[in-house]
């Protein structure tokens, strides 16, 4: 499977920002229209994007709804969809306003019987199980409460028919620092899952390291702050990805 570079917003009061570590009072503000941002990504390659709804992460309905429904809308992107999603009313009007994906943690680590009801209603290809990691433990009700193990919280769902997780270390997200691919390495070991690896990534060197060391189950990479701030732009991932796969397929068929 082709490794995805998912772009990412993260909207809050209808703002485009990003959380340090998770931390609301740590907070970027960036001066760009959600909308042209995403269309532009989709312009250069982009398939998905990748939305958190901060405000409702945060327990608040928010003005990014309405941005939410125009991405969805009027790009040609497939959405993927995290934030606030706790009840399965909150997932039917997500998938209401047109997104592809709902990323889900707090609600199936609080009501299990709601999200096994959402995995029947909706289907595991649109549920994705957000693992959300702060010092080694699950973090949920944006990333304020801690739940238990991170890895038992995957396993135990993987087994209930959860098929995506996306993998988070919060202490890594929005740093620059690097991914975290040893515990998502585990994350996808342990539970058998597709991982999406959310988190840290900060340079084309960190995509390098990341396709070096891909693992069985690594299925995508979700790019924010380094998008946002220009460290490298999303075509350029996307050429610099091509190169390394190209390079890996000439290695097993020098021929070719």
């Amino acid at each position: 499977m082709a490794l995805e570079i998912i772009p990412s917003l993260d909207l809050l009061h209808g703002q485009v920002v990003r959380l340090v570590q998770g931390d609301p009072q740590r907070r970027i503000v960036y001066d760009v229209d959600p909308l042209e941002q995403a269309l532009r990504w989709a312009e250069a390659g982009a398939r998905w994007l990748h939305v958190v709804h901060l405000d409702g992460a945060f327990g608040a309905s928010g003005g990014s709804t309405p941005w939410i429904a125009r991405l969805a809308r009027e790009t040609p992107l497939a959405v993927q969809l995290g934030g606030g999603l706790r009840t399965l009313e909150d997932l039917a009007r997500a998938f209401d306003l047109g997104i592809r994906r709902a990323v889900v943690g707090t609600m199936a680590a609080r009501d299990p019987a709601a999200f096994e009801a959402a995995l029947a209603r909706f289907g595991p290809d649109r549920l994705v199980l957000a693992v959300e990691v702060r010092r080694g433990q699950l973090a949920v009700a944006g990333w304020q409460e801690t739940a238990g193990d991170p890895l038992a919280f995957a396993q135990g769902w993987a087994a209930r028919g959860v098929q995506w997780v996306l993998y988070t270390n919060v202490e890594r997200d929005g740093t620059l620092a690097g991914p975290d691919l040893e515990g998502a390495a585990r994350m996808a070991c342990t539970a058998g899952v597709r991982v999406l690896l959310s988190g840290g990534m900060g340079s084309l060197a960190h995509l390098t390291e990341v396709r070096r060391r891909a693992f069985p189950g690594l299925a995508g990479v979700i790019l924010g702050r380094a998008l946002h701030e220009r460290r490298f732009t999303l075509r350029e991932a996307l050429a610099h990805l091509q190169e390394m796969e190209d390079h890996a397929a000439a290695a097993v068929d020098p021929t070719g």
